[in-house]
């Protein structure tokens, strides 16, 4: 027993000071925010432990060069429950802080579709100081330790819509000496680059200057061949015969050209990609496209993108062959009844990768993404390569974490069982002796005790013959029917003063959903409404539900129960209680949930009058264009780019901001739309903003607030400062 002690106390002084700071390569993972949509995954999934630094895919970038959360609802919106309720992955970036303080989370701009800005942003001056301002912002307010550039690709461009220069490279160096400079006065600020690992992608690049001011260049080594590919191919070779593509070669010609091969961080994928239709031979064949995905449907179309999951569940079934390149030390799987090939990292292609990196000296690895690697997959393997010892550890303590609480459980329940059977066995003959001590004292005393009751009925008699008392028949009956009319009124009232609870109750619930417009608000207040009852165990939003018959469906036992109906969309409120329903709970119950539905039906029926909803579609319309609203004479002024006049509805600039939460209030007769703000300018009169030319006034109570939350607007002028 002192050695089991021993052993658990050993185990738990090792715990608690166990750090989770990693040395060594670098072990980059990337989240991209539409993971929350077709995986359904939260950014607290992710395995911050094993982690040096989390990239955030992707932030947006206007063409003001301002940087801003890159989709309002999978970033600030969607919640999340955990300890508490979390909305939007952007609320959980402290709580991977809290798992690994060393760990850097950095948000990244760019990517295939969303390098359209960079070109005019990185060339012009202003743009520069705007870009860093607001990213810098989006550090304070978030918890971001960094930033990457993704962009795709300098000088040459990728996607169509991309914007291009002949300079974009010295522009973009620009553009990290100004992020640098930026960050001079922050104990910690991380700037990354993406680089192709194709020459013909990294025109005008010159090293080692490009990159003086970052901390590490990943090489995008995740799709050298893809459902683009007109014929099959390796999606991450190391090797390639000469002339072709490969890591191996693209490293060689980066350190060539002068990159630092310790800045410099190989970019894997997690995913695997298929081609269908290819024949026995497998590589360099034509293919008839590419198959559904793990994430696609109907309506998404084919991708051929595999998670490292499903890819599990492939070999499992044993309808592949596996099979293995040694030449370019990666691994495909093909199945010969439809021709399907399906190239995929496998650990024998990471291992050889892993070695690969720590010949050349390569800062490190990262993966892209984390929610397409499988549980003890890649991630897990690379952590092992760096930190053998630690991961041996940590498999230790899951272990111990799995069976000590088991064994202790187990012993500590043979114990306590023991103590319960000697403490009933030993109150059991207190017991015993206790009654055969009392009997004797009753026998011992029962004849004096006889003697005095005799004597006592005696004297009774006596007093009563001296007293007699006249009881009619009469008298008795009118205490017997009052004794019953006190009962039954008692049994009358006491159920009034037990329901008046649950209508205090309700008018409560009413006030307080009765301001919120949103169906999320009022989801959320329903369920911190529901946290204060003790009779409610868990309550759980879903959006993946659909609708019941029934708006209040209660679980066959009882103690569980859904809420949904056509008004809430997909969401749904699931609840547990802590003993089963009863059926004056269930209607207390069913009338918080009706009354959800009512003012939902409420506001169908307001958003059906025609004129409301025309008005609406002008502003909505108009979103990307909008430069501000201006109240006017009982009317409201759209003004945006390509109106050669305002576009006048009725509503009140208070009644859009209810509908248009996204545009700010700098004076009692204008809205404008923050991106539209290119500056500020001082006048006569205080201050204005600069919106597409014109000057909009900024009342002199508004002011502080603005320029705590749009601190950019006022960089430029300093004139604006009061």
């Amino acid at each position: 027993m002192r050695l089991c002690l021993a052993i658990l106390a050993l185990l738990t002084a090792a715990l608690a000071h166990a750090g989770p700071r990693l040395a060594g390569p670098r072990l980059i993972g990337y989240f991209p925010f539409w993971a929350s949509y077709s995986h359904g995954a939260s950014l607290a999934d992710a395995p911050a432990e094993r982690l040096t630094d989390l990239i955030y895919a992707y932030a947006r970038l206007g063409a003001d060069g301002s940087v801003s959360p890159g989709d309002f609802f999978a970033d600030q919106v969607k919640i999340h429950q955990g300890d508490a309720l979390y909305r939007g992955n952007y609320a959980l970036v402290p709580l991977l802080h809290k798992r690994n303080p060393a760990l850097n989370v950095l948000i990244s701009v760019g990517g295939w579709n969303w390098s359209t800005h960079l070109s005019a942003v990185a060339a012009d001056p202003a743009k520069r100081r705007r870009f860093v301002a607001t990213a810098l912002a989006l550090f304070d307010r978030y918890g971001f330790d960094g930033i990457e550039i993704d962009w795709r690709f300098p000088v040459v461009g990728g996607h169509p819509d991309s914007g291009r220069r002949a300079d974009d490279a010295v522009n973009l160096q620009r553009l990290t000496r100004e992020l640098r400079d930026g960050c001079a006065r922050r104990p910690r600020c991380v700037i990354a680059l993406t680089v192709s690992p194709l020459a013909g992608q990294r025109t005008g690049w010159v090293f080692p200057a490009m990159l003086a001011d970052v901390d590490f260049v990943s090489l995008i080594a995740t799709d050298f061949h893809g459902s683009w590919s007109p014929r099959t191919g390796h999606k991450s070779p190391l090797y390639a015969p000469a002339g072709e593509p490969s890591i191996a070669a693209a490293v060689a010609a980066l350190k060539a050209g002068g990159v630092p091969a310790g800045k410099l961080v190989l970019a894997l994928p997690a995913q695997g990609v298929a081609w269908q239709g290819v024949a026995p031979a497998g590589l360099g064949q034509p293919h008839r496209g590419v198959p559904l995905g793990t994430w696609d449907n109907e309506q998404t179309g084919p991708t051929g993108t595999f998670t490292g999951r499903e890819i599990g569940r492939l070999i499992a079934s044993g309808e592949f062959e596996r099979r293995w390149d040694d030449v370019a030390k990666a691994e495909t799987l093909y199945r010969a009844g439809d021709g399907l090939l399906l190239s995929f990292e496998s650990p024998r292609a990471l291992a050889a990768k892993l070695a690969f990196a720590d010949r050349e000296g390569l800062a490190g690895i990262s993966l892209w993404e984390l929610g397409s690697d499988a549980q003890d997959g890649l991630l897990a393997q690379a952590y092992a390569h760096h930190h053998p010892w630690a991961a041996r550890w940590q498999a230790l303590c899951r272990a111990a974490g799995t069976a000590l609480p088991w064994l202790a459980g187990v012993t500590f329940g043979g114990l306590l069982g023991a103590l319960l059977l000697a403490w009933r066995l030993h109150r059991r003959r207190h017991r015993e002796q206790a009654r055969h001590g009392e009997i004797a004292r009753v026998i011992n005393a029962l004849p004096a005790q006889l003697d005095a009751t005799i004597a006592a009925v005696d004297a009774g008699k006596r007093r009563l013959a001296a007293r007699p008392i006249d009881v009619t028949a009469l008298d008795l009956a009118a205490l017997d029917t009052l004794a019953e009319r006190s009962d039954a009124l008692r049994t009358q009232l006491l159920p009034l003063t037990q329901r008046a609870a649950p209508l205090r109750e309700l008018e409560r619930f009413s006030g307080a959903i009765a301001g919120e417009r949103s169906l999320e608000c009022m989801l959320d207040a329903m369920v911190r409404f529901l946290g204060d009852d003790p009779r409610i165990a868990d309550a759980e939003i879903r959006d993946d539900e659909s609708a019941g018959a029934d708006v209040l469906c209660v679980d066959a036992d009882r103690c569980g129960a859904r809420f949904s109906h056509d008004t809430l969309a997909d969401y749904s409120l699931v609840l547990r209680f802590r003993s089963p329903l009863s059926l004056d709970d269930e209607a207390y119950f069913r009338s918080l949930a009706s009354q959800v539905v009512l003012i939902r039906r409420q506001l169908h029926e307001l958003a059906r009058q025609p004129q409301l909803l025309a008005e609406l579609h002008e502003v909505a319309s108009r979103r990307e264009r909008l430069h501000y609203i201006r109240a006017e004479r009982g009317y409201s002024g759209i003004h945006a780019g390509g109106l050669a006049a305002p576009v006048y509805i009725t509503l009140r600039l208070r009644a859009i901001r209810l509908y248009f939460d996204e545009l700010v209030q700098v004076h009692r007769s204008y809205l404008v739309r923050p991106q539209a703000v290119s500056g500020c300018r001082r006048t006569g009169g205080g201050v204005e903003l600069i919106v597409a030319g014109h000057g909009i006034p900024v009342a002199r109570g508004q002011l502080s607030r603005l320029k705590a939350r749009f601190p950019h607007w006022f960089v430029a002028e300093s004139a604006c400062s009061s």
